[in-house]
């Protein structure tokens, strides 16, 4: 059980600096409530008392209360997640009796746990100093002629070694060896990362997430460097979409139209509204590359559709067969 002294600790974190973590946009100690349908700025945080108060739903708490409430987390799974982003030392472990009880509880009932928190400080550390392994490099370079330029940008690393998922060795582990892919939202804030297996065992999944990330679009901070009506570019998946960046083109990947959400693709909206800027889409060469273009006209409806030469499954066999000449301007062989 976490001490009063615990919970006080996590309870004195900044309440706008928690919100913040949280993803919730805190202007003039004021921010959209996560808790109704808000228009409006009406959740308001009161810095003496560090505290937060909706005047619209009433909800309001502690720093505790805002990730419970906004997240859907256990106590137990909100002062770990606390504990972790903010560095905070606990005194006492964090599987409590409060946390196993509700476990229990919920397993009698027959129903499921929210997946934990990602554990984003961990995975920070993991990739802080990216290192690129022999079979990274040649999966990279040699394989699909990727620009050492892009994937020091992307902040590729690797792993030769299996190991932890989070900070707790108790849980999932990502497989090696493997490349390691970070995702960030527009400002660069770490929001997971992705595995890709490099390995030769047939039984093993190519691809791996920690649990409780959500499908979300790779370099989302390309958008803050985009010049006034500078196109941007959709790839299905990431190895495209450094393909795409090795051309020179500033790109983004989705990898899944059904699994956005609304949020997911505001960024991409109010960048084509600020800069004019124009969307384009080479899709793979096959019946799921053309559903997952048409899904996505429908969410924005002014992307270009644009097909790959004969003979090519997919844009990013297209660079490696034509990277060593002049790539020219892809409007004129697409």
């Amino acid at each position: 059980m976490l001490s009063r002294f615990d919970i006080q600790k996590l309870q004195d974190l900044p309440i706008e600096q928690v919100a913040e973590a949280l993803q919730i946009r805190v202007s003039r100690h004021k921010a959209i409530c996560p808790f109704h349908d808000d228009t409006r700025p009406s959740l308001t945080f009161n810095l003496r008392r560090n505290r937060f108060r909706c005047f619209v739903c009433d909800t309001s708490g502690s720093t505790i209360d805002l990730v419970m409430k906004s997240q859907g987390w256990t106590f137990c799974d909100s002062c770990r997640w606390l504990a972790r982003q903010f560095g905070v030392v606990l005194s006492e472990a964090l599987g409590c009796f409060e946390e196993r009880a509700l476990r229990q509880q919920v397993r009698k009932a027959g129903k499921q746990l929210p997946p934990p928190p990602i554990d984003v400080h961990y995975l920070e550390g993991l990739t802080a100093s990216p290192v690129l392994t022999e079979e990274a490099r040649r999966f990279l370079f040699d394989e699909r002629r990727i620009a050492p330029e892009v994937v020091r940008l992307a902040g590729l690393s690797s792993l030769s070694e299996p190991m932890p998922m989070s900070g707790n060795p108790g849980g999932p582990w990502f497989n090696a060896p493997s490349l390691l892919i970070p995702y960030r939202d527009a400002d660069g804030r770490l929001q997971s990362v992705q595995a890709r297996y490099l390995g030769k065992k047939e039984d093993t999944p190519r691809f791996q997430f920690p649990r409780g990330s959500v499908c979300s679009i790779f370099n989302l901070p390309v958008l803050k460097t985009l010049a006034e009506g500078e196109p941007l570019w959709i790839t299905e998946g990431v190895t495209d979409c450094l393909a795409m960046l090795s051309s020179g083109r500033k790109a983004i990947a989705i990898p899944s139209a059904t699994l956005l959400k609304p949020q997911d693709i505001e960024p991409i909206r109010s960048r084509l509204k600020a800069q004019g800027t124009r969307l384009h889409m080479v899709p793979d060469n096959d019946a799921p590359g053309a559903r997952l273009f048409l899904q996505l006209q429908k969410l924005l409806p002014t992307l270009e559709h644009h097909l790959l030469p004969s003979g090519y499954k997919d844009f990013g066999e297209y660079w490696k067969s034509t990277c060593t000449e002049r790539s020219g301007d892809l409007n004129d062989k697409c």
